[in-house]
């Protein structure tokens, strides 16, 4: 399997973890670009386990090499419509298999439907594959797959305090739009404004960190928010256990609508805070996961009582299951290995 997207940052991007975790399970390869977070390309680390990011300049060519030299099939993570890409893969008559992480738009789904080699189409949620089959898809080759975790999940061990409640944010990434705005982030700090039992952890992917900082001084919060980049897995795991909340209030559509750095929590046992915009809100609010706030709204007051906490938590670490890394690969390899034991069928 050659898997495919335009960029890759090793433990710090969550699809990243995704195309790892299928490129093992095939004994495949990743194919992709520098883009950000001070990126250097073909890291020998990387280069022993097929791992393949080049420049962004030589991405392409380097992409068409690949696909030229191997008979695998192609597993195609889609961020944005490429007309480069889809004349690619059409042209290199090889099956093609895509996951799809945002809300399809009508400009995505009639671009899907222009892949002539497109056997299956992988999706996060239910509302997503009801887009696709409205748009004209069959929704035979539609699949939803739960985003997985990095972690084993976990029942919560910690005993929690309404008087001394820890948020963590591991959502950082400051190259895309307005982000402490959009992400949340500046939500969060009004939050700790209002509600001064408060504390909240920031998990950092970069050190772009000068315009946060002084919007944390700006509201006298310097004892409130710790700024952390943890250097292992361990580490991080470790500051998820330690944690009573893992929030995302994005007040714009511009992340995954299920991210990942909210199910690492769910597999904790710990609730989430979500606002609205997220398709995946209507889950935590039916599956009792977390708090749900609606965008350009007033910050909410977190008062939790220990019982409410508990009846989140245990739900949370319940719902997780189906987060496991385990029943992610699962779902995806046996629609895979499906479809190629139908082919072979068909051509014996």
């Amino acid at each position: 399997m050659i898997v495919v997207n335009d960029f890759f940052k090793r433990r710090k991007e969550a699809v990243s973890n995704q195309m790892e975790l299928i490129s093992k399970s095939s004994n495949g390869k990743i194919i992709s670009a520098t883009r950000f977070m001070n990126q250097k390309p073909l890291q020998q680390e990387e280069l022993k386990d097929n791992i393949y990011v080049y420049t962004p300049f030589k991405y392409p060519f380097m992409l068409r090499k690949h696909l030229k030299n191997s008979n695998d099939s192609i597993y195609l993570f889609e961020e944005e419509p490429s007309i480069y890409k889809r004349i690619l893969f059409n042209k290199s008559k090889k099956n093609l298999y895509i996951s799809i992480y945002r809300m399809p738009s009508t400009k995505e789904c009639n671009h899907l439907k222009r892949f002539k080699y497109l056997k299956d189409i992988f999706v996060e949620l239910d509302i997503h594959k009801k887009k696709l089959i409205e748009c004209g898809i069959d929704k035979n080759i539609i699949h939803i797959t739960p985003t997985p975790t990095k972690f084993k999940r976990k029942e919560n061990k910690k005993k929690y305090n309404p008087k001394n409640v820890e948020i963590l944010f591991a959502s950082w990434n400051m190259s895309e739009g307005k982000p402490l705005y959009d992400r949340g982030l500046i939500y969060l700090l009004d939050m700790l404004v209002k509600n001064k039992n408060l504390n909240l952890t920031v998990i950092l992917r970069d050190n772009n960190t000068s315009e946060f900082i002084t919007e944390i001084k700006n509201r006298k919060l310097d004892n409130k928010v710790k700024l952390i980049n943890p250097k292992t897995d361990d580490e991080l795991e470790k500051i998820y256990e330690k944690v009573d909340f893992v929030a995302f209030p994005a007040q714009k559509r511009i992340v995954k609508d299920v991210p990942n750095s909210l199910i690492d929590g769910l597999c904790k046992g710990k609730p989430i805070i979500i606002t609205n915009i997220l398709n995946f809100s209507e889950t935590v609010k039916k599956e009792n996961i977390g708090i749900v706030t609606n965008i350009n709204k007033k910050v909410i007051n977190l008062d939790i009582s220990c019982d409410n906490y508990e009846k989140m938590s245990k739900n949370a670490y319940k719902y997780s299951q189906i987060h496991s890394q385990e029943n992610y690969i699962k779902t995806i390899m046996e629609v895979i290995d499906n479809e190629n034991s139908n082919f072979n069928t068909m051509v014996n």
